[in-house]
């Protein structure tokens, strides 16, 4: 019962993706002031094993393909933010991907509307995403035909590592005490005259 417990508990966290809770712009939003930074906030921690956004993605696109920042994601808790770089007026799409506490990869997508004062000065797009000279995720947009959340296998494997890990751990321990409760030998109790045990009619 304790192996089976431990090694379902820790396949089901293994399982449980990080999920987005909130975003700064929000989906469907109409911005017209910048905030401090582009964020998304999900359910738990995110995991930045490297400390500096490895995996992780924050790329804005503007209607003409063009796109947006340096690609630089800061990863704090649950939050990935990145600096507020945007061009022109118009419709923008941000593709967004985490590694998940769990070790999997989740991606997705949101589209708002930019509208400025008309003094804004836009900024100049890149043809493709930026990784932040190649230290953070910088990745492609996501296949929309993948679904919502899309999974990397290799991280994926992170997860399921832990889990069979963590299991077997719980197996050997279990054994162990079921050894040392086996090893301990009941004492036989002695044999005793009966006759002695008998008590006197007599008395």
């Amino acid at each position: 019962m304790l192996v089976g417990a431990s090694v379902f508990g820790l396949a089901g966290s293994a399982s449980a993706h990080n999920y987005l809770v909130s975003s700064d712009p929000a989906a469907g939003q109409t911005l017209t002031k910048l905030p401090s930074r582009f964020s998304i906030t999900t359910n738990e921690g995110l995991l930045d094993l490297s400390g500096h956004g490895a995996g992780f993605a924050f790329d804005v696109e503007d209607a003409a393909g063009k796109f947006y920042g340096n690609g630089c994601v800061t990863v704090t808790g649950p939050s990935m933010s990145i600096d507020p770089v945007i061009g022109a007026a118009g419709k923008y799409k941000v593709y967004w991907q985490i590694v998940s506490a769990d070790g999997h990869v989740v991606s997705n997508e949101f589209s708002f509307t930019w509208k400025p004062s008309a003094t804004f000065v836009p900024a100049v797009g890149a043809s493709h995403p930026q990784d932040c000279n190649g230290r953070s995720g910088g990745t492609a947009p996501p296949d929309p035909n993948l679904g919502t959340d899309t999974t990397s296998g290799t991280s994926a494997n992170l997860g399921l590592v832990l889990g069979i890990g963590g299991g077997i751990l719980a197996l050997g321990i279990a054994l162990t005490l079921v050894l040392l409760l086996a090893g301990r030998k009941r004492t036989k109790p002695a044999d005793t005259d009966a006759s002695t045990d008998r008590p006197d009619p007599a008395q």
